[in-house]
């Protein structure tokens, strides 16, 4: 009887990296968020904007959605997958993975 080779995935080019360098995965991927204060938002990573409106901003970032909830929210920019966010930040929250739907 013949033995069954066990294939082990391969690390893709991003797990390798982030091994290597000894940093989180997620910023070899471009995929990054910073907050100044509770009023500003830089997401770096964006492939897609959801949803726009005053109170709740999703995008797709990764392969994730990324949820903003507040008041006045507003992009100042958007620009090569960068999007700055202004207004009054209540929530940030990671929704979903690879394959999510769109809101309506």
């Amino acid at each position: 009887m013949k033995k069954k080779k066990i294939r082990h995935e391969r690390p893709t080019l991003p797990e390798l990296l982030s091994k290597l360098a000894d940093i989180p995965a997620d910023l070899t991927t471009g995929m990054s968020l910073e907050m100044r204060g509770r009023s500003e938002l830089l997401i770096c990573g964006c492939r897609e904007i959801l949803c726009y409106c005053p109170e709740r901003i999703s995008i797709l970032q990764s392969g994730y959605c990324v949820l903003i909830e507040g008041r006045r929210l507003a992009m100042s920019s958007y620009s090569d997958g960068r999007i700055s966010i202004s207004g009054e930040i209540d929530r940030i929250d990671y929704c979903g993975g690879e394959g999510v739907e769109k809101e309506k």
